[in-house]
């Protein structure tokens, strides 16, 4: 068969029902459209930048499916009209940078002009304004949108910024569309407090409770919550782990997919407790741009130590309510919403029976068990061979 013109390219990936992987879930054929009906002199950007808590799995696509990544940018390309394309990765994303340029070397996509721009490791610099900020020589700090970057985007021009997952998956969805649709795979990374971290590919439905017994082999002391897209998702309680994992369910359950970043905590993890460590996350990675969010965040984190503390006064839940509800309609980008929106839900829940001591910070960059999945990153890309 020949290959497939721009407009067909577009028409398939709709009909494989093909979303993005960075955390939004937004149709991808309606994200390439919206950049192609500009014209002009696009740009495709893979977004490589993960920087979700425990998150391993555009990494272990770059590193072991390289190949895949390139042919989805050429083809994304191909379907919006660009000539260029930027892989953006995080400054200590050194091999994931070794092996695509390796691959490239390799495999060059035919007419198009493919180069890897590298960013700082802050969480805020994986936000889709803020690596356009950061390829125009500025610091990581979002932009205010409207307008999108498919309209406004790098230097002004067209751009499509989209996730690395997203676009390996591309090639298959292509391919078939209709094989892609009926099972609609997705990564999952696995991690926390469970006896094998590791990224796991599951078609979408799969109950949290399967991902996380039967690949992640459970909780070794039960387990208490399950945060299905890191931390920037409510968490689930240990009866909800029926759910299945796909972006409607989880939603429909108070929490969401996000970026398939599953955090386990086991039984002695509290809502009460684990609000600390979760509301340090998001004060200590805020880019410090908008007051909304840099303060806002430290709102927070100070009212939920002083709720954990049991030293909280009747005015700090006034606040709560007040920061929070604040938070969600303002801010430059998502971190501020989604801050409000977990925090405020964890104070919210009711106390477990078990102990509401400290809990650890394990979304903190050298918690042991972020430490234990960077290390199965390691140990997939040295049993994974070179690409052929």
């Amino acid at each position: 068969m020949a290959s497939p013109g721009a407009q067909e390219i577009l028409e398939r990936v709709k009909a494989a029902g093909l979303r993005g992987r960075g955390g939004g879930w937004f149709p991808t054929a309606e994200k390439w459209r919206a950049v192609r009906v500009e014209g002009g002199n696009p740009l495709v950007v893979a977004n490589g930048a993960e920087g979700e808590p425990g998150s391993i799995k555009d990494r272990y696509v770059m590193m072991t499916r390289p190949l895949d990544l390139i042919e989805g940018i050429r083809l994304a390309a191909m379907a919006v009209g660009a000539r260029e394309a930027v892989v953006f990765l995080k400054a200590s994303f050194d091999a994931a940078a070794r092996t695509l340029q390796a691959a490239l070397v390799q495999s060059p996509p035919a007419g198009l002009d493919v180069r890897i721009r590298r960013g700082d490791d802050s969480y805020v610099a994986g936000e889709e304004t803020a690596i356009l900020e950061v390829l125009e020589g500025r610091r990581p700090w979002p932009r205010p949108k409207p307008p999108y970057p498919a309209a406004v985007g790098f230097e002004g021009r067209p751009t499509l910024v989209q996730n690395v997952e997203t676009l390996a998956r591309v090639p298959a969805a292509v391919a078939d569309p209709e094989a892609f649709r009926r099972t609609e795979p997705t990564l999952v990374t696995v991690w926390g407090h469970v006896a094998r971290p590791g990224v796991y590919e599951v078609p979408l439905g799969t109950p949290v409770r399967e991902i996380v017994d039967r690949l992640g082999m459970g909780a070794p002391r039960g387990i208490g919550l399950v945060f299905p897209g890191g931390p920037s998702t409510p968490p689930l309680l240990a009866d909800a782990l029926e759910t299945p994992f796909s972006p409607e369910a989880l939603k429909a359950a108070g929490s969401g997919a996000g970026a398939s970043t599953m955090a386990v905590l086991d039984a002695s993890a509290n809502p009460l407790s684990v609000a600390v460590p979760v509301s340090r996350f998001f004060e200590r990675e805020a880019c410090g741009q908008c007051p909304p969010c840099t303060i806002g965040t430290q709102s927070l984190a100070r009212i939920a130590s002083a709720v954990h503390g049991g030293t909280a006064r009747a005015q700090d839940l006034v606040d709560l309510r007040d920061v929070g509800g604040f938070m969600q309609d303002h801010g430059y980008c998502a971190h501020c919403r989604t801050a409000a929106h977990v925090v405020s839900g964890l104070l919210a829940r009711p106390r477990s029976d078990g102990a509401v001591g400290a809990f650890p910070d394990v979304f903190a960059s050298g918690s042991p068990e972020r430490l234990a999945i960077e290390d199965v990153l390691a140990r997939l890309v040295e049993e994974t061979p070179s690409p052929a």
